[in-house]
């Protein structure tokens, strides 16, 4: 495994544990840490996030984004001082189109195998 991998699996397992604990969400609200992908230079680091709400609770990944972006500064505080790597890099946080599009590609199989 290349360094920079390493360092994406260490900031992603790190930010899970520090949202989790840091962050109140919405009742209902089950919010994920998909990956993170540090830039080469590794200033930054974009971390994205995927949202499990239960029905008809109205939270939207907006809403969720928001929050992350709000308390960001906290978040990078608590990160700079678990990780000892240097620099630490600077986070921002994106919905995780990719896992959405994997979500629907799985309905629409189960929805196949349904059929069959």
């Amino acid at each position: 495994m290349k360094r920079l991998e390493k360092v994406n699996e260490l900031i992603k397992e790190e930010l899970a544990k520090i949202i989790d604990r840091m962050i109140e969400f919405p009742e209902g609200a089950l919010v994920t840490v998909t990956r993170v992908e540090v830039s080469e230079d590794k200033l930054y680091a974009n971390a994205f996030f995927s949202l499990l709400s239960a029905r008809g609770n109205g939270i939207s990944e907006i809403e969720i984004l928001n929050l992350l972006k709000k308390t960001v500064y906290a978040i990078q505080q608590a990160l700079n001082k678990k990780l000892r790597i240097r620099p630490v890099p600077k986070i921002r946080f994106f919905i995780d189109e990719a896992e959405k599009k994997r979500e629907r590609i799985e309905e629409l199989l189960s929805g196949l195998e349904e059929q069959s």
